[in-house]
């Protein structure tokens, strides 16, 4: 995707009052610069949480979100709308709601420095 069309899309975002996470499946991501340069609401994933479907791989990638959220004050997860992802993540909450405050990601967002 080039810079160009990046803009067009964010363009649409931001007279929509939206906002952007970049799931970042790339390393030359240009989603950042183009929200820092429309004033966009933006937020990069810090872990993708199921992208191999493996119960223990799932819950140790859990674990690791957890340990960015404490280090940093905040952490982003993705999930794919898999089964054995909503199993555990229901499995999960009741522990998940004592170390960590599950919020939308409406919350997390800010304009890119």
């Amino acid at each position: 995707t080039s810079s160009t069309q990046m803009y067009q899309i964010f363009s649409i975002l931001k007279k929509r009052n939206l906002f952007f996470i970049d799931s970042l499946t790339t390393s030359e991501s240009l989603c950042k610069p183009s929200a820092r340069l429309l004033q966009l609401p933006f937020a990069q994933r810090d872990v993708f949480i199921d992208h191999i479907q493996d119960p223990d791989f799932i819950r140790k990638q859990i674990n690791l979100l957890i340990r960015i959220a404490d280090k940093h004050g905040e952490a982003i997860g993705i999930v794919h709308p898999h089964i054995i992802t909503y199993n555990i993540l229901r499995e999960l909450l009741p522990e998940l709601q004592k170390k960590v405050q599950l919020v939308p990601a409406s919350q997390i967002v800010r304009i890119p420095s």
